[in-house]
């Protein structure tokens, strides 16, 4: 009979779902309003420049705070390791230094 070890085995990538649970989309909001707001305050007419609006939102929202969110994780896997295990990263569902590469490439 077949010894079967109970452990799964380790990931060499991350799933997807883990990546964007390190993304945190709920932070994006903030700063894309901020941006948005920034815009309208500026006082130049809008209608013109909907694509550069559009564009600075997700500038400052989905890249800048999410590659910023990632990259705090990642500094943080110790600490995280004891007080938040579940997270992606200390709970290796996002191995090694996946996460850091990623925040690398998706500000890119």
């Amino acid at each position: 009979m077949e010894r079967v070890d109970s452990l799964p085995a380790a990931r060499s990538y991350p799933a997807v779902c883990a990546l964007l649970e390190l993304l945190k989309p709920i932070t994006w909001f903030p700063p894309m309003w901020a941006f948005l707001c920034g815009a309208v305050s500026a006082g130049a007419p809008l209608a013109d420049r909907w694509l550069l609006i559009i564009a600075g939102m997700v500038l400052a929202g989905p890249l800048v705070c999410g590659a910023s969110q990632v990259v705090n994780d990642w500094y943080d896997r110790d600490v995280d390791r004891l007080n938040e295990p579940d997270r992606p990263i200390p709970s290796g569902r996002v191995p090694g230094d996946w996460a850091f590469y990623f925040a690398i490439l998706w500000s890119v």
